[in-house]
Formats: C-alpha cells, sequence, structure tokens
C-alpha cells in the first residue's frame, strides 16, 4: 500500500469562519469542521412547507408509551424501534430530553460555541425514513419540503450552518432535479444517499448520471448509515445490534463496491464522504480488498490498480469521533482519510467534549489533529488544488 499524496485546498478556500488550520474556535485554536451533525425535523415542518397538494397525507409526530417519537406516514410508524426490520432505537427522539439546537439554530450555534466547531454540515434525523417510502413523487415532495426548512435554519448563520441535500432516490429524475436545486439554490455543500441507493448498489450504472452531477456541481456525496436499506436489516430483532454491527458493515460494502465496481475510476473528480460507521474497520477493509485484488485481479475489471490506491488521492473520507482506534487507522492508512464527526445531538454524541478528546490525544500529531478537525473535510466539501 502507497503512503498518500494529497492535495491540500488553498487558503483562498474559505469555509466560514475558517481560514486556516490555527484559525478556529477549539481548545488550543483548532479549526473544526463537524463533517455529520444533525438536525431533528420539527412537527411544524410539514404544514409550513409541504407542498399543499400532499399536505393531508403529512407526517405526524406521535409520542409512544416510552417517551419516544416517531413519524407516523400513511399509517406506518418511522422509525420502528422494536421486532424484526427495527432500525432505530427507543429514545432515539426523547420527547423531552434532545437538546433544543436539533430545531433551534441559535441553540445550535451556543452548543457549537460550547464544543469548539466552526462550522457544521447538516443531516436530517427521522427523515432519513423517507427511502423507504414507495411513492417516489411523495418522497420528493417530503425532500423538498425538509431543504426548505433546512435552508432557513441554515440562514440564522449560513457561515457555519452547512446544509446536506438528502435526495429521494426513489427516482433518479427527482434526485437529480433536486440536488441541482438544493446546490444551485439553497446553497447546500453536499448531497446524501443510503449506502444503497435505493434498489441498487452504489456502484450500479443507473446511478452514474447522479455521479456526473456531483462532479458538474463540485460537491461531495455521503453516504450515510442508518435508515431503512440495510442488507441484513430483517436478521436482527433490537436497534442496538444493527448500530453495533450493520452501520459499519453498510459502510464497508458501499466502499468496497464504489472501489471494486469502479466508481471512483470513472469519475476521477468525485468526492465521497462515508458517514456514521466510525472508522476502525477501515485499515481491515483496505488489506483485504487489496489481497483480494493481488490473488484474483480477474474479477475486478472495472478497475486498474489496487483497491488501496483509489483511496490515496483523499477522494474518499471517513467520519469519526474520538474513537480508541483512531490512532491505529490513521498509522494504517495515513492521516488524509478520517474526518471529525459530532453526530450531535444523537444519543451516543460526546456533548460537550467531543473535539476536546481528539484534541488532548497524546497519540496523533498535531498535523494529524489538524487534518482530522478540519483538513480532510475542508478537502472533501470543497476540492484541492
Amino acid at each position: 500500500m502507497v503512503r498518500p499524496c494529497v492535495p491540500q485546498p488553498t487558503p483562498s478556500v474559505a469555509l466560514g469562519r475558517i481560514l486556516g488550520d490555527d484559525e478556529g474556535m477549539a481548545l488550543d485554536g483548532y479549526a473544526v469542521i463537524d463533517l455529520d451533525g444533525h438536525v431533528f425535523e420539527p412537527d411544524s415542518l410539514w404544514d409550513e412547507y409541504l407542498d399543499p397538494a400532499y399536505r393531508a397525507r403529512r407526517p405526524r409526530l406521535r409520542i409512544d408509551d416510552r417517551n419516544t417519537t416517531r413519524y407516523e406516514i400513511d399509517g406506518a410508524l418511522i422509525p420502528p424501534g422494536t421486532g424484526r426490520g427495527a432500525w432505530a432505537p427507543e429514545g432515539i427522539m426523547e420527547a423531552t430530553t434532545h437538546r433544543d439546537g436539533g430545531i433551534d439554530p441559535v441553540a445550535r450555534l451556543a452548543d457549537m460555541d460550547t464544543e469548539g466547531i466552526d462550522v457544521a454540515v447538516l443531516y436530517g434525523a427521522v427523515s432519513l425514513g423517507f427511502y423507504a417510502l414507495p411513492d417516489a413523487d411523495y418522497a420528493a415532495a417530503l425532500c423538498r419540503a425538509y431543504h426548505d426548512w433546512l435552508h432557513d435554519y441554515c440562514a440564522t448563520d449560513p457561515d457555519r450552518l452547512k446544509g446536506a441535500a438528502m435526495l429521494p432516490v426513489q427516482s433518479m429524475d427527482h434526485a437529480l432535479a433536486e440536488a441541482r436545486r438544493c446546490v444551485e439554490e439553497l446553497g447546500f455543500v453536499s448531497l446524501t444517499v443510503p449506502c444503497s441507493v435505493g434498489d441498487r448498489n452504489p456502484a450500479d450504472p443507473e446511478n452514474d448520471p447522479l455521479y456526473a452531477l456531483a462532479e458538474e456541481l463540485d460537491v461531495p456525496i455521503g453516504f450515510h448509515a442508518g435508515g431503512p436499506r440495510f442488507a441484513h436489516q430483517r436478521f436482527v430483532d433490537s436497534y442496538v445490534q444493527l448500530h453495533a454491527i450493520e452501520f459499519p458493515f453498510d459502510v464497508m460494502f458501499a466502499v468496497t463496491n464504489l472501489i471494486c465496481g469502479g466508481v471512483l475510476e470513472r469519475f476521477t473528480r468525485l468526492r465521497i464522504a462515508m458517514l456514521e460507521a466510525g472508522a476502525g474497520w477501515a485499515p481491515f477493509l483496505v488489506h483485504r480488498l487489496d489481497e483480494h485484488y493481488e490473488k484474483r485481479p480477474g474479477e475486478m475489471p472495472e478497475i486498474r490498480m489496487e483497491p488501496s490506491m483509489y483511496l490515496a488521492d483523499g477522494r474518499l473520507v471517513i467520519s469519526c469521533e474520538a474513537e480508541p482506534d483512531l490512532g491505529h487507522t490513521i498509522d494504517r492508512l495515513g492521516d488524509h482519510m478520517v474526518a471529525y464527526a459530532s453526530d450531535y445531538p444523537h444519543w451516543d454524541c460526546e456533548f460537550p467534549d467531543s473535539v476536546t478528546k481528539i484534541v488532548q490525544r497524546d497519540d496523533l500529531s498535531r498535523d494529524a489533529k489538524r487534518m482530522v478537525l478540519a483538513g480532510n473535510a475542508r478537502r472533501v466539501l470543497f476540492g484541492g488544488s
């Protein structure tokens, strides 16, 4: 495996208040970009933003007897929390305990100040379940409404709050139209899809128009673990099993398919972020992919070099929190692949200490911390030079 030679963005590429690696708000002056923050979709969103043609079918918040908030959509509760096929925990949106910053941007900015985060890229929460809706037109209408609300949320401080478009992958036409609208009209900085794009794997040629559009718009695509399309979802009976195992499995599948299926070979300017699965799995997977390419290259006809080489230029990054294996991952793969994410305000986020836990580590160099906390996110969001 070769060591990376990663182009870095020019100092003129400013992301909000971040002008340099040591001009941020965090401890010791590190700049910090949160590559995976979340919002909670308020119940009022749908009355205010949803196309009137769909308003009678609007999602409705239901609080169950365990104080867990779920959406009811067309008679079904999203997300299911228990039983076969569960993919969200009891309490994922506890009605009385979630932080206000998920809904209130002013409260979020205060929490970002507390944590030392300069800029946050924002994704939905329960709306990740929209990927499962069978009605493509309805799913597209819900995404448009959510994006319009998210745009207004980010408008409170557009230098620091950045939207990521959640694409209605049930229809490629809808997905392409909404991607263009979100970037060109709403100013979003990333596109988001599940790790299996609709009923297709990521390398399916039917997805090529989306990758081509991402290159044209000069924005990354985030593959976000979570939601209802896990390969083995039907085999688990509780969210804890799914979250512990299937989140990384889902991302590992997507990385394998994107590389071995030739997506990074075909789209040489495409930038990708793998979100909410940690980073400890990456050295293991990259080693196995290289080994299989060495011994069975004829079964990877879509690529022309060992899989690790497609990761050497820094076009694909993996989000992480302050996990114990972070130092090992960087030692094995380099400091160009991993980008900090808070996962705020989810149940497992480490607010208000997630940035500090990285800054205070003694197994990472100062340069590695710069890359993890801001450099890699800046590059995947805005490219290098």
